[in-house]
């Protein structure tokens, strides 16, 4: 993909994504893989995790499906109430 990965300045989105990342904690692994007989962490664990020290430092995430050459993606930004992303 071409273009530009983040917003012009970054400052306050970094301070906030430093203070939410202190408060994230390990998502459960409560669910099962039985091909490997272990358990994982799923995609609702992992939100549940970081749900709360995102948001509370006005972060926020959004995903927007892509296609590249053919092939079908996920384009992840990172939004701060700044105004800032990446």
């Amino acid at each position: 993909m071409d273009g530009v990965f983040h917003s012009d300045t970054l400052n306050e989105l970094a301070g906030a994504l430093a203070k939410a990342q202190a408060k994230i904690k390990g998502a459960t692994k409560e669910a099962d893989n039985p091909f490997f007989r272990s358990k994982y962490a799923d995609l609702p664990a992992v939100w549940e995790a970081c749900r709360e020290p995102l948001t509370s430092n006005g972060l926020s995430v959004v995903q927007m499906p892509v296609m590249d050459e053919g092939a079908v993606g996920v384009w992840t930004m990172l939004l701060h109430t700044s105004g800032q992303w990446i």
